[in-house]
């Protein structure tokens, strides 16, 4: 039977397995370089021919089209076939804000076109119809210049890292790609978990083939054998395309570790771990007999050294580990950050149930509470302090707490017993380890915030960067040679600033060093005035401002012409200073290149399409401060944190790192300057964070062991009164819950989403307003000036004329390849040609999302003299947070009421029930012929009141009437049976006079006759009568035993004995053969009653002999076998047998197949086997024999 479910499950593996095998096979198929470029064709070709019908189309109906653009292309909120229509080159109508138009219109002069804006490239279809130019893009592909495995074909997905390049050739759309096959995310973690289901289903059968067989060091097989299939698995993933996705092939730990695991790699091994723990636990029976001195010390060494070696491997892990990891912020984690929680879980779990399952069978139920505690400190002490010299172990108080604890708990599991008691021992070791795991996280997080914040003090403190000195001053070379400038020089002819940063950008700024820096040329002679723009906008020579700068600063000299200046506005400022002129010439030119970096400043949202593609210097760190003294004195501040104009006045210069109630302050000394980081602590519901997770997730794999270990089941529950209201109840709080919280969620989302759209409206309000009051005093267009209003409201600001073109913006990069210099059509609409005073819309950059403000600017007069835009990039960051922070406290929240309501549950339903489980522990004892117990229940309620039919007064009620019954029906009984034993003994009592009245009346006859034979007749009479009265002698003796039956006398006995001194009295017929077998050599020891076994036995060896008769070649075998608690007796003959009709009434009281006898053998051997607690059965074939089949229990 066992071969055969074997059997089934190979097959089904196998069928998993090359299902997993194919499916791979079709996946790298699919994504197949011919099938991609196929696939690419086919999106192009489609475009290409939509393209055509919307020219053809805008022909046929230009002048439709030309006085009513809206109707024929309304506004789009894609950038699908964006239109742009032109007359006399103005734009007179566009549906996208994709592409910008003017340059579309002084780029594309094709019928078809390859459009390139910034990192975007489009299909363009143009058509020239006299004054009117019409324009079609749609996007091809996005190309990501920081990560090749970010470019995106943007007509459809395709998988995998590749470059493409487009080109028209013959009027159709061509393309070059260089692509390298991948799988997708989505397709690898369904491919991932069949090939977890492969590798658990071949570990399991391999256990229960390593079970079924008969062989010694069964976990050394298994462990084995566990061994080959984890190295098969590694090896059939890294031969298949799976290979190929991030989780099974790229290293899930950060580039500079020692080690490398895929994420699937190490899923994989925490299964290899957890199944050979659970292996292992179910061969660990056998307790260890040693002192109790040694015990203590052997299981507080085992206990101390692995939950070490645990704390030291799990920071380990999770400290270099390159996915999200908080789980602080609920929007920031990933698939990823739930699977590695699922593998550290795992590997957890399997370390508690090892450590618990060895000091199971070393530790004694006779070890005292106090030695173990002071044992198992020692112990931790000595451990702790010998290993901390080697590795960090990071071994907290509160990891001590945890170690000592689980100890005792295991101590106190031991010396108790109960299932109750070990549901309580296992939530309190999840607990424990979920508190421990939850810490270690807390610790790690601290960690990585310290770093971060050294990290920060450092770009703050240094702001020198070696790679851009090192690469400038290679260019500064090649400037003081480049043939452009020697020319502009030597003609005194040069082009404007603008110009001469632009020539310089293409030639010499493009390379990654220098990208990342904002860049000023300012051309300087003896006599170049520049304007400051300040309060009183004054004027000053230009060689003397960049003299002042220096010399007002900080500097460092990096070379004769690069020069660091520590400006606290920037995060880098370096000043290349060339001279232009020859030196004879008295017209001496200088070049000032400004290089610059500014802070990134989390209070002023950034688009998340800018920081995930650039790198910038942006701490991860949340509401962080920071400020920067220089010889005590402030110089600059950022942030919400109130520093002291002198660093005297701040309480914790002269700690490193320090944290307060509140905040977190790291001091950083740097030359003459002092640099300041300041965080908020984090709350505790932050800390308490991944609590839930880890505790459901332990919990689910603690289930697994117990299921494994104790074969537990949920099925017993569904089969369960007790446990059916427990899960009822409990199911339906967890739906109210979940339904309360969901609800909850929605309200506040809509609730924080209103709050914030009127803050916005209020905040942007005052913004418009004060810049409408400066209009007189500034260029609307003036860059800087708009910066000083990001800076005050900390927010971005762009503004666009009244054709709709950007004129200016404090976010310059947005607009330099991410987003199109036109405004929003929609917006445009409303705010210019309805007069609308506000529009508020949700807008994406690249999949990224925001919401963005429109306003008219208008001057003292009314008129509109352009339009604002606020957009604000960090709501959604703002709002993520907010709701993140909600439900992570809402599921704490969950999990702790759900634990207080289990256990109010279980106890309110135990004792609600507590009246049923007695009246079924009392029905149980229910017996027709004695006394039964009625209850006694002092509770007045439906169970217990008095005044109603109550449950409890039913029963009372119902034993009543039954003790009533039950005496009629004795009594009736007992009557009736006196009245069939008074007719059986009648009857066989009658039988035996009828013979001998007629012996005597014919002895009586010949006396009267005086019969010569009179002496012998009366010797025959009375030799008759003789065996007639010893007949009647034999029936009272039989009715005699029948009615003193059953009586027992208890005594330990050998029953083998018993047996034979049966087979010997009654082994005296020649034809009849009795034999003894026994399954196994042993004592057959019972305490049962021996006298009562011994008339079983003889009555049913009578039977057999009987049922033999004269027949030769007789047999009667008596088999005896050990069923562990009870023996089995099997006597069998080849008698006659029992017919059909007979079988029905075999064990009946004056039921007898024999011509004499009265019929109560039999059933006096099944009243006796019935009151100690046995069975009998009988086999029967007529003509063939009959086997007698006896249990009886050994106590």
């Amino acid at each position: 039977m066992k071969n055969n479910q074997n059997i089934k499950q190979l097959f089904s593996l196998f069928t998993l397995l090359l299902t997993f095998i194919v499916a791979n096979i079709i996946i790298k198929s699919d994504n197949s370089e011919e099938r991609v470029i196929k696939r690419i064709t086919v999106s192009l070709d489609t475009i290409q021919n939509r393209h055509d019908k919307i020219l053809y189309h805008f022909h046929e109906n230009i002048e439709k089209i030309v006085s009513d653009p809206e109707h024929y292309y309304p506004t789009k909120d894609n950038d699908d076939n964006a239109i742009y229509i032109y007359v006399n080159d103005s734009l007179i109508y566009w549906n996208s804000d994709a592409n910008d138009p003017y340059s579309l219109l002084n780029e594309v002069k094709l019928h078809q076109n390859i459009f390139y804006q910034g990192n975007y490239t489009y299909y363009v279809s143009h058509a020239n119809i006299d004054s009117i130019k019409f324009f079609t893009s749609t996007p091809l592909y996005h190309k990501n210049q920081f990560s090749i495995n970010k470019n995106k074909f943007l007509p459809e997905k395709i998988n995998g890292n590749y470059t493409i390049d487009f080109d028209i050739k013959d009027n159709k759309i061509t393309f070059n790609i260089d692509y390298n096959a991948k799988m997708s995310n989505l397709i690898s973690y369904i491919m991932g978990i069949l090939l977890i289901a492969i590798y658990a289903k071949s570990l399991k059968l391999s256990f229960q083939i390593i079970q079924s067989n008969k062989t010694n060091n069964k976990y050394l097989w298994f462990l084995c054998c566990s061994i080959i299939i984890y190295i098969s698995i590694l090896l059939l993933q890294n031969s298949l395309f799976i290979s190929t996705s991030d989780i099974f092939g790229s290293s899930c730990l950060i580039d500079n570790y020692k080690y490398s695991f895929s994420l699937g790699a190490l899923a994989e091994f925490s299964i290899l771990i957890f199944s050979n723990v659970l292996v292992f636990s179910t061969y660990l029976k056998k307790e260890l007999k040693s002192k109790t001195t040694l015990r203590i010390i052997l299981s507080c060494s085992i206990t101390v050294s692995m939950l070490l070696f645990y704390t030291y491997m799990i920071f380990e892990l999770i400290s270099n580990v390159n996915i999200p990891f908080s789980f602080q912020q609920i929007y920031n984690t990933t698939v990823d950050s739930y699977i590695f929680l699922i593998i550290i879980s795992t590997l957890s779990c399997s370390l508690v149930i090892l450590v618990q399952n060895i000091l199971r069978i070393i530790i004694s139920k006779e070890q005292p509470y106090i030695w173990s505690i002071v044992s198992i400190l020692i112990i931790g002490a000595i451990f702790e302090i010998i290993l901390s010299q080697f590795i960090d172990l990071h071994f907290s108080i509160l990891t001590n707490i945890t170690t000592v604890l689980f100890y005792i708990i295991v101590l106190w599991q031991k010396k108790s017993n109960g299932r109750s008691k070990v549901i309580i021992k296992d939530i309190f070791v999840i607990t424990l380890m979920t508190i421990q795991l939850t810490y270690i996280l807390y610790l790690i997080n601290e960690t990585k915030e310290r770093d971060e914040m050294e990290w920060f003090a450092n770009i703050i403190g240094d702001e020198s960067d070696n790679s851009f000195e090192e690469a400038l001053i290679d260019i500064t070379e090649n400037l003081k040679i480049d043939k452009n400038l020697i020319e502009w020089e030597r003609d005194n002819s040069f082009p404007s600033d603008d110009s001469i940063l632009n020539y310089l950008n293409i030639k010499y700024f493009n390379i990654d060093e220098i990208s990342n820096y904002n860049r000023v040329v300012t051309i300087c002679d003896k006599n170049t005035i520049l304007i400051v723009n300040d309060v009183n906008n004054y004027e000053i020579n230009c060689n003397s401002l960049f003299d002042a700068i220096v010399e007002n600063n900080d500097t460092k000299k990096i070379s004769e012409e690069l020069t660091l200046v520590d400006d606290p506005t920037t995060d880098s400022y370096y000043i290349l200073k060339l001279r232009l002129s020859p030196t004879y010439s008295d017209n001496v030119n200088y070049c000032y290149i400004e290089f610059y970096k500014e802070y990134i400043l989390n209070h002023i949202g950034i688009p998340e399409i800018i920081t995930s593609h650039e790198n910038l210097l942006m701490p991860k760190l949340v509401n962080y401060s920071f400020c920067c003294y220089r010889d005590t004195i402030l110089q600059y501040k950022y942030g919400f944190y109130n520093y002291p104009n002198e660093l005297n006045n701040f309480r914790h210069r002269k700690e490193e790192y320090v944290k307060t109630h509140v905040f977190k302050h790291l001091t950083k000394k740097l030359d003459n300057k002092t640099i300041v980081v300041t965080i908020e602590k984090p709350r505790f519901i932050d800390i308490i964070a991944p609590f839930s997770y880890v505790f459901i997730i332990l919990s689910l794999m603690y289930y697994l062991y117990v299921k494994f270990e104790r074969k537990v089941s949920v099925k017993h529950i569904r089969n369960s009164f007790h446990g059916k209201m427990q899960l009822t109840i409990i199911l339906t709080l967890g739906f109210s819950f979940l339904v309360a919280g969901f609800t909850s969620f929605i309200f506040i989302k809509n609730s924080l989403n209103k709050k914030t759209r009127e803050f916005n409206y209020e905040k942007n309000k005052t913004i418009v307003k004060n810049i409408e009051s400066d209009l007189n005093n500034f260029d609307i267009e003036d860059r800087e000036y708009l910066k000083k209003y990001k800076e005050n409201h900390f927010t971005d600001i762009n503004i666009y004329d009244l054709d709709g073109y950007l004129i200016n913006t404090t976010q310059p990069k947005l607009f330099d390849g991410y987003k199109s210099k036109i405004i929003n059509r929609r917006a445009f609409e409303i705010i210019k040609n309805r007069n609308r005073f506000f529009y508020i819309s949700d807008e994406n950059i690249d999949g990224t999302s925001y919401q963005s403000s429109y306003y008219p600017l208008k001057d003292k007069n009314g008129n509109t003299q352009a339009i604002i835009n606020i957009p604000y990039f960090d709501n959604k960051a703002t709002s993520r947070s907010s709701v993140s922070n909600f439900i992570i406290t809402y599921i704490n929240i969950i999990l702790v009421l759900m634990g207080i309501s289990a256990m109010v549950v279980i106890l309110v339903t135990r004792k609600t029930i507590k009246p049923l489980e007695i009246i079924q522990d009392k029905m149980q004892k229910i017996n027709l012929g004695e006394k039964n117990e009625i209850i006694e229940w002092k509770s007045k309620d439906e169970i217990g009141e008095v005044k109603f039919e109550s449950l409890i007064n039913s029963y009372n009620k119902l034993i009543k009437e039954l003790e009533i019954s039950a005496n009629n029906l004795m009594r009736s009984e007992r009557e009736t049976a006196w009245r069939e034993m008074a007719r059986q003994v009648a009857h066989e009592i009658k039988n035996p006079l009828t013979p001998m009245k007629l012996n005597i009346q014919f002895l009586q006859m010949a006396w009267d006759e005086k019969n010569p034979d009179i002496d012998k007749k009366l010797r025959d009479t009375t030799k008759s009568i003789l065996e007639q009265i010893e007949i009647l002698s034999n029936i009272a003796s039989a009715f005699s035993d029948y009615a003193k039956l059953p009586k027992k006398n208890i005594e330990e006995f050998n029953l083998k004995e018993l047996i034979l001194n049966v087979i010997n009295l009654y082994n005296n017929n020649e034809n009849i053969k009795i034999e003894l077998i026994e399954e196994s050599v042993q004592d057959y020891n019972i305490n049962s009653d021996k006298n009562n076994l011994n008339i079983v036995f003889g009555n049913i060896l009578k039977n057999a002999i009987q049922a033999i008769g004269k027949n030769e070649d007789g047999l009667i075998k008596i088999n005896i076998k050990d069923l562990t608690d009870k023996f089995l007796i099997k006597i069998s003959d080849n008698g006659c047998g029992i017919g059909e009709e007979e079988k029905k009434k075999i064990f009946m009281p004056n039921f007898t197949t024999k011509s004499s006898g009265m019929g109560v053998g039999l059933s006096i051997v099944y009243d006796i086997l019935e009151t100690l607690g046995g069975n009998i059965n009988f086999e029967s074939e007529t003509g063939k024999g009959t086997t007698f089949i006896i249990e009886i229990k050994k106590r």
